[in-house]
This record gives C-alpha cells, sequence and structure tokens, in this order.
C-alpha cells in the first residue's frame, strides 16, 4: 500500500517504521581524525586544497629532480626538520640512504620514517616511505609510490604522498585506504536498540569500540582545519554497516571528536534489513539529527525490508536519533499491510 502527502511527521509508539529507520542514522558515526575546527568556508577550503595540491606537484618535480643528481647517498641519516619554542624537535626525518641538495634545501631518502612529535618526545604522527623527498625551507615533502601515515590510532595508506608540516595537511593522491582503530560507538544510546549475546556482546560492553575502514580514490587531511574529505568512490564498512558515496568530508573539534559528517554523490547506506539513498546527507551531532535530501528525480529513501517492506521517499528526510522522529517533505510512503496498523493506521499518522 503506498500513500502521499507534502509532509509525513512519524513518531511515539505509533512510528515502528520512524523507529526502524531512525537507527539507520548510527550510520553516520563513522571516523575520526586529528584537529581542531571553526566555522567552515567550503570555497575557501577547497581553494586552499588548490594551492597546496599546486605544491604537490612541485615537490614532485622535484623529487624527480633529484633523483637524476643522486651521487653518493649518505648512510644511516636522522635529520631534524622542526623545533618546538623549547627547542625539542617537533619534526624529523630519517632514512637509511640520503642526499643533501643545498643548493635547494632538498633531502632525499630512501626507506624512510618522517616523524612529527609533541614537546615530550611522543610521537603523534608518522610517514613511512621506500622513498621520499623533503623541502626544508617550506617543511614539505612527497612521498614516491607505495606510502604510510599514521596519526594516533588511525593508520592511512595508499599510493603518492604530500605532506606538509607546517599546514598540517596530508594529500593521498591514490588507492586510499584508511583504518580508524576502536572507535567508540555506543549503538544502544543512538537507537540501534539491540540486545547482542555472545562475542558482540563483550564488544558492547566496552562501548561499542571496533575498527572501521575507509576506501576512496584520494583523501585530504586537514589537521589544523579538522577537515577529512575523502573523495571518489568512497566507501565505509565495519562490521555493522556499509556506506558509499561520491565525496565525504568529516569535521571535528579539538579534542578529536565528531561534529558533523557530510556525505555528497550518490550516497548509499545499508546495515542488514536497512538501506537508504539520497544525494546528500548531513549529520549533525550536537543536534542529534540526520538530513537526507534528494536532487531532482533522484528523492531521498528509506527502507526496512525484514519480514515486511516498509519504505518512505521525499525530497528530504530528517530523523532526530533521541526521539525516533522522522519528518519527510513531499512524501511517499509505503508500507505492509500490517505496518502502522494497516491503510486507515497510515493516513491517521499522516493526519488524513
Amino acid at each position: 500500500m503506498a500513500t502521499k502527502g507534502m509532509s509525513v511527521v512519524c513518531t511515539g509508539r505509533g512510528a515502528g517504521f520512524a523507529s526502524r529507520v531512525s537507527r539507520l542514522a548510527f550510520l553516520f558515526l563513522a571516523v575520526a581524525a586529528p584537529a581542531a575546527a571553526s566555522a567552515f568556508d567550503s570555497d575557501e577550503w577547497l581553494g586552499k586544497r588548490e594551492l597546496l595540491s599546486r605544491e604537490a606537484e612541485r615537490l614532485q618535480a622535484a623529487y624527480t629532480s633529484c633523483v637524476a643528481r643522486i651521487v653518493a647517498p649518505a648512510e644511516n641519516v636522522t635529520l631534524p626538520v622542526e623545533s618546538h619554542p623549547d627547542g625539542s624537535v617537533k619534526s624529523s626525518i630519517a632514512a637509511s640512504g640520503a642526499q643533501f641538495f643545498l643548493d635547494t634545501g632538498f633531502v632525499w631518502g630512501t626507506n624512510v620514517v618522517v616523524r612529527q612529535m609533541s614537546t615530550n618526545g611522543v610521537v603523534e604522527a608518522e610517514v613511512t616511505a621506500d622513498s621520499c623527498v623533503v623541502d626544508r625551507h617550506t617543511r614539505s615533502g612527497w612521498a614516491e609510490g607505495h606510502a604510510h601515515a599514521r596519526y594516533l590510532k588511525n593508520e592511512v595508506e595508499g599510493d603518492g604522498i604530500y605532506f606538509s608540516f607546517s599546514e598540517e595537511f596530508v594529500t593521498i593522491y591514490a588507492n586510499t585506504r584508511i583504518r580508524a582503530e576502536d572507535q567508540k560507538f555506543d549503538t544502544t544510546a543512538i537507537g540501534m536498540g539491540k540486545s547482542r549475546k555472545g562475542a558482540d556482546a563483550g564488544a558492547d560492553a566496552k562501548g561499542g569500540a571496533r575498527d572501521a575502514e575507509i576506501v576512496a580514490r584520494r583523501t585530504d587531511l586537514d589537521r589544523k582545519a579538522g577537515v577529512v574529505l575523502f573523495e571518489g568512490d568512497v566507501r565505509v564498512s565495519d562490521p555493522e554497516y556499509a556506506l558509499g558515496a561520491d565525496r565525504l568530508f568529516v569535521f571535528l573539534d579539538g579534542t578529536n571528536a565528531l561534529k558533523r559528517i557530510v556525505a555528497d554523490g550518490n550516497v548509499t547506506l545499508t546495515n542488514g534489513t536497512r538501506s537508504a539513498s539520497c544525494a546528500r546527507a548531513a549529520y549533525v551531532k550536537s543536534a542529534g539529527r540526520v538530513t537526507m535530501y534528494g536532487d531532482g528525480p533522484q528523492r531521498a529513501r528509506l527502507v526496512e525490508d525484514s519480514h515486511r517492506r516498509d519504505e518512505v521517499e521525499g525530497r528530504k528526510i530528517t530523523f532526530w536519533l533521541d526521539s525516533e522522529q522522522v519528518e519527510v517533505d513531499g512524501a511517499t510512503l509505503t508500507v505492509d499491510g500490517g505496518a502502522f496498523g494497516g491503510k486507515d493506521g497510515a493516513l491517521k499518522l499522516m493526519g488524513k
């Protein structure tokens, strides 16, 4: 049975489907990364990203030039790149073989480990690569071929990595894979409402900690702004869900906590029998709200397909995690004959 209306609001005990589809909101709580964030200007940030992309091109060309000039690399070299105000080493490069180019300020190295450290010497970030070049003047570098980067418990790998110590910015240009370890995710608190036993129950007892993995063609991590952008066939997965999009923005605050997530372009989300699709989706943690947007003929859509099939679609679908309320603009609601008390119950639910 299908029914249409300009707006649908589902709430309370009578909104069985609202309760079930609101649980899809947990799909947006996936990733954590460095940083401090303020008000975000997407045009300004994308402009900065473009400038740093040009810097990456310069360093990639410098890498090729340095390789052509290598004569007699020094062995087992460790070199400070930047210092904290108290004089302690903030960043360094270590290599099994290194060539110094005094005329340009470049250092080329093989079997390289680049580290960034706190004032007490704890390693906060690390890039390892078969070979790379570092510009000591700009405190930035290019890692050729396959490389790994690690920030706290977040590990990134890919092909071709640009990094800037001064801008606290990393770009992985191809075949990005990110593993975010031990993400704290209390499924009960945000409406999953499942009572699980065995090994899964043990994970829940520890606060829902589990690993998440994100795959994309390119990733930009801006620690200063608290922004992470995954771009190109983005896939997020962990043991409980999967998310896909053309582009995924993650925004964090100064304590590394998630503030909001925006998924854009061909967004899909699945969790067992629950699924969703839309043109764009946004999760705002402080409001406990997820909003899914349609675009022209592509409408936002939520589906529960277990022992019966319930489905809602519209221009915009908003749901709140705490109240399990769902609001749909320009709605088409399709329910199994037994859902909402059948057709009469569905019409009553929409005020008809």
